[in-house]
């Protein structure tokens, strides 16, 4: 679980860096302001729901709460690269959205999926007292 971790710690730390490069185009002269701070937003959520799998996901195992908000903040990559993949017909367009919608899948399914938290087993009775002390 470690790696996978480190794994999504790495994917929000590429994610800032390697969007603009897939999106930039020599061609484009500027771009009005408020459709680049929504994709800086969005960007920015993308990035986010993998920092928290990576911050939280050992206790993701223990807790529901914060299993469905992984749940709910996974679905944002997913919704985004399944958009990307049905509309986009460029290939640098088409690699990043299937490798983002493997790593938001991979998360999911190991992170979130696991719907039963991890049974502890119960204590056993001590096979003898101890003393009590003076």
């Amino acid at each position: 679980m470690i790696f996978l971790r480190l794994l999504s710690f790495l994917i929000s730390i590429v994610i800032p860096m390697a969007l603009p490069l897939v999106l930039s185009d020599v061609s484009t002269r500027g771009m009005p302001g408020w459709p680049v701070l929504g994709g800086l937003f969005g960007m920015s959520l993308v990035s986010g729901s993998f920092l928290y799998i990576a911050l939280l996901g050992s206790r993701m195992r223990r807790s529901i709460i914060l299993r469905i908000l992984g749940g709910l903040l996974l679905l944002l990559p997913m919704a985004a690269s399944i958009a990307v993949l049905l509309t986009r017909t460029q290939e640098e367009m088409l690699l990043a959205g299937g490798a983002l919608l493997a790593a938001s899948v991979l998360m999911f399914i190991s992170f979130v999926f696991p719907g039963f938290p991890e049974s502890q087993r119960p204590m056993r009775k001590r096979d003898r007292q101890e003393p009590a002390v003076p």
